[in-house]
């Protein structure tokens, strides 16, 4: 028995207990996947998949092309990776070019994702003073909770971001305890944010400037601090280059179309309605929230202001996440809010990370939290029976989300005719006599991204400005689905396409008629696109209101070719964001380096 207990002790002290604790629940969390052999198919699903279908092609081929899709969504050329977390896009695909299929892909990058999110709130809380079991307590509660897990059950990319923001808050924490800034932990996690999700880097930088303002304020050394901040930002500035340079580049010169407006906001928050407490803020996790904020609220004067400050932020972002806000008149107000917010339920993301933060603290600090004090009971015993009871009713409703989803699946690898889980998706399988079995099950990756489509339009070229206004009219999610997909199997013999070693895209066809003809073609032309058909260059005879090019092709064989112009501006982008990483790591690197030799 002491042997046990003296192995037991070992295991526990080792460096790799936490990795050990954090893969078991991963494991257990995914169950449901590994046990069915199955994947979920939902909201997200089909566009992340296509991303990750085209970088795992170019890696697997040799010919890249940051900018066009030159595999993914029916090979049209059109620009999605570069504008949406490039970098983790070509990690991802490195990560299915070693799948077997897409079932074992999806299971290992929600494994890997959840796994992220639990060691950068493991190192949150340990930068913060948390006690080592209590910070892997809410690394475990934080890689199983709502914002995280929305990626496992809807693949949601906002649950990718969750699971990389605490690395950013860890150098906005350091921040506000030494009251000056860590440039390079500031720098490196916002780049990081930047480089996986744009959307959830601006919450993550909105959350953090109250946390900015009290820490100027408090310190001695404001200059430092305002020099420091902008070295920050310039560090910052110089490794996501090749994020927000393309942007300016790419919005500058052309008409993109947006996500679409949300319409109804108020409906998308966290409130006590079936969808957002199953899968925005569950129960327990509500409940741990509120038993924060009590916390606080009751014993402010005795707290520091660190503790203060992250609770007043976290409560200020969960009211934002929440239908106490007017969204409704505020759509109305303020427009743009209906694409640049879309869903409100995303600003939830700073109360999990800083709630189960202010957790850890308060329960590392105070031997008397979360136990039974009226009793004179301070035991750590009830206080991990208690938070045992939360994840363990998390967990399940957990299971009941996975479930569903599989439920799904399974009924459509059984059945043929079975409706795709799916808004805006269509499915051609049986035009290639295929099944959704071999869609899911086939080693050839290539079978799901042709065979179910789903008609998102976002980043598509357009002829003219599209916004809220005028949304509607343009019919996006038709239009691509009329031009860029249904036609290809409109013209006889339809269209081959070939990737080419220098990342341009080759398009074939017959024109069977005896004269010129015009051939509305299934890619897309940006400012920067250029067309070469027949062996001389050209410009579209139309473009549509997705951008598909229509050409005049000559009677018999007609070859188009497709590629993206970058120029020297570009070269200097990604030359700018190479050398910014190298420095930083290398930096780094020196720096431990000496740091180890001077303790020596």
């Amino acid at each position: 028995m002491e042997q046990l207990r003296n192995a037991a002790k070992k295991v526990h002290e080792s460096r790799f207990f936490p990795l050990l604790v954090f893969g078991l629940l991963g494991l257990i969390a995914l169950s449901s996947l590994i046990l069915n052999n199955t994947l979920i198919l939902s909201y997200d699903t089909i566009f992340h998949f296509n991303r990750f279908y085209d970088t795992a092609e170019q890696i697997r081929n040799g010919s890249y092309n940051y900018f066009q899709m030159n595999y993914g969504f029916l090979q049209t050329g059109r620009i999605v990776n570069a504008l949406y977390g490039p970098v983790v896009a070509y990690i991802a695909g490195f990560i299915l070019l070693l799948s077997y299929n897409w079932i074992v892909f999806e299971i290992v990058i929600s494994l890997l994702v959840m796994l992220v999110a639990a060691f950068s709130m493991y190192w949150l809380c340990k930068v913060n003073g948390v006690s080592r079991d209590y910070s892997i307590l809410m690394g475990s509660l934080y890689m199983i909770g709502s914002s995280v897990f929305v990626w496992v059950i809807n693949q949601q990319f906002t649950g990718v971001g969750a699971a990389v923001m605490p690395v950013f808050f860890i150098g906005i924490t350091l921040m506000l305890q030494k009251l000056r800034i860590p440039v390079l932990g500031v720098s490196i996690g916002m780049a990081v944010l930047i480089q996986t999700h744009v959307v959830s880097s601006l919450i993550a930088f909105g959350a953090s400037l109250p946390i900015i303002i009290v820490s100027l304020i408090l310190t001695k050394e404001k200059w430092k601090m305002i020099k420091d901040g902008l070295i920050a930002i310039v560090l910052t500035l110089a490794l996501t280059f090749n994020v927000w340079g393309v942007m300016i580049s790419i919005f500058r010169h052309n008409f993109l179309i947006p996500t679409f407006p949300e319409t109804s906001m108020q409906l998308f928050t966290v409130s006590l309605h079936g969808e957002s407490i199953q899968s925005v803020v569950k129960p327990m996790e509500l409940l741990i929230f509120l038993y924060v904020i009590y916390y606080v609220i009751t014993r402010w004067k005795k707290l520091n202001y660190v503790v203060k400050t992250l609770g007043s932020v976290a409560f200020g972002f969960l009211v934002l996440s929440t239908n106490i806000v007017p969204w409704t008149r505020l759509q109305v107000e303020f427009p743009k809010l209906t694409t640049l917010v879309q869903f409100p339920k995303r600003f939830a993301v700073v109360p999990f990370i800083l709630f189960f933060l202010l957790l850890g603290m308060i329960l590392t600090n105070d031997k008397h939290a979360l136990t039974l004090k009226p009793l004179h009971y301070p035991s750590r015993a009830f206080t991990y029976a208690m938070l045992f009871f939360v994840f363990a009713l998390n967990m399940e409703a957990n299971f009941q989300a996975i479930n569903l989803g599989v439920s799904q699946t399974i009924a459509m690898k059984q059945n043929n005719d079975s409706v795709i889980p799916v808004n805006h998706a269509f499915s051609y399988n049986k035009k290639y006599n295929r099944t959704y079995l071999q869609d899911l099950e086939s080693p050839n990756k290539s079978y799901l991204v042709n065979d179910i489509l789903k008609t998102t339009p976002d980043y598509l070229p357009t002829t003219q400005a599209v916004n809220e206004d005028n949304y509607a009219s343009v019919h996006p999610y038709l239009n691509n689905h009329r031009q860029l997909i249904k036609h290809n199997f409109k013209i006889k013999g339809g269209y081959t396409k070939k990737v080419n070693k220098d990342g341009s895209l080759t398009v074939t066809w017959y024109n069977h008629h005896s004269k010129t003809r015009r051939f509305r073609v299934t890619v897309v032309k940006y400012s920067a696109t250029k067309l070469v058909l027949n062996g001389k260059k050209i410009k579209p005879a139309r473009l549509s209101q997705v951008g598909a090019v229509t050409v005049k092709a000559k009677p018999g064989k007609n070859v188009l070719t497709v590629s993206y112009r970058t120029g020297l501006g570009m070269d200097v982008i990604f030359l700018v964001t190479t050398l910014s990483w190298v420095g930083v790591f290398g930096y780094v690197i020196v720096r431990r380096f000496k740091n180890k030799k001077s303790n020596q």
